[in-house]
């Protein structure tokens, strides 16, 4: 039986925790966050102990051998790199929540912390396992849309920057609006379309409160297999827009909203085709049940993790690319 451990206690923890009852091979032991409040109130849902300090988890108090085999880290992205590193070098396998961290070196920092260890890293890119998600990529192996000439991903929010948390207002700390939110379009652009090979973009910075925070962030792109592809992530829309999708020789595929996608050929009727629900009746996200599952198996089953460091990696270097893109005013080559 795999002993997990839970280091944070946000939103996206408390989702995360809601599937480790459901696990089959694992349980949670221990919750930690510098909040012991918030890390208190986690724990006792699920009557295991909470810490304020995450290496707790590694070094029990009192003494005694490490708490647990794997982690999952869901801590703000600046945190990531010494989180995870601090449990790779403890033989723990880590499972980090999106994205992988902000900066490239640290990155590869994580990556090589845990292949010299022995352990196995995964990014958790959750929008891979959404019913809609899966459901475009079968009609693309299926033949239904042909092949890929266009992949695209948008995201639109009229949420003020009041709204988010204090850490996520700060570019240095969150990475910004692309890479903190944004990095899933990059990764199901790439899941659906394939690997990109250039960037051109433009970034707007429109919040003279959070100077260097991208407002608006919009990128084209150029895919190895010779299609294009497009994201645009946006804090001021004024609506609110989550699409994504992939344009074939064939038709267009495209999820418009949850629990549903739309098939629609040049000059003909939409087909819509309901998917499974995200969220379970008992409020238990089955997206992420899956992709944490996949997770654990991988480690039982000592075989490589469906979404490993490089991949969590990768999406941060497209991102910071089309950044570099739009300051220098050219197409970015990515190797």
């Amino acid at each position: 039986m795999l002993r997990i451990g839970l280091v944070g206690a946000g939103v996206i923890a408390r989702d995360h925790l809601a599937t480790f009852p459901h696990l089959q091979g694992a349980k949670v032991v221990g919750v930690a966050d510098p909040l012991v409040e918030r890390a208190n109130e986690l724990a006792g849902t699920v009557g295991v102990p909470a810490y304020e300090d995450y290496r707790a988890l590694l070094d029990p108090p009192g003494g005694g051998e490490r708490q647990v085999d794997a982690v999952w880290i869901c801590t703000p992205p600046f945190l990531h790199a010494e989180q995870a590193i601090a449990f790779a070098e403890a033989g723990v396998h880590v499972f980090c929540e999106k994205p992988i961290t902000v900066d490239l070196a640290e990155a590869d920092r994580m990556i090589e912390s845990c292949r010299s260890a022995g352990v196995r890293l995964m990014v958790g890119h959750v929008i891979r396992y959404y019913p809609e998600t899966l459901r475009i990529k079968q009609m693309l192996e299926s033949g239904e849309i042909g092949d890929p000439v266009f992949a695209f991903g948008r995201r639109l929010t009229g949420a003020t920057m009041r709204e988010l948390s204090h850490w996520a207002r700060d570019p240095k700390l969150s990475g910004g609006f692309a890479i903190e939110s944004g990095c899933h379009e990059i990764d199901t652009v790439r899941f659906l379309g394939g690997e990109v090979a250039s960037i051109s973009a433009r970034v707007r910075y429109d919040d003279p409160a959070y100077p260097g925070f991208d407002t608006d962030y919009r990128a084209l792109m150029e895919l190895r297999s010779g299609a294009g592809a497009e994201i645009a992530e946006s804090r001021y829309s004024g609506m609110a827009q989550w699409v994504w999708g992939v344009t074939g020789t064939k038709a267009t595929a495209i999820s418009r909203r949850r629990g549903q996608v739309s098939l629609v050929g040049m000059g003909q009727e939409e087909q819509v085709s309901p998917v499974d629900p995200v969220t379970r009746s008992d409020r238990v996200n089955a997206s992420m049940l899956a992709e944490n599952q996949a997770f654990v198996d991988a480690v039982a089953g000592d075989r490589a993790v469906p979404i490993p460091g490089e991949e969590g990696r990768r999406n941060i270097e497209v991102i910071l690319a089309g950044h570099k893109a739009s300051r220098e005013n050219r197409v970015i080559e990515l190797s």
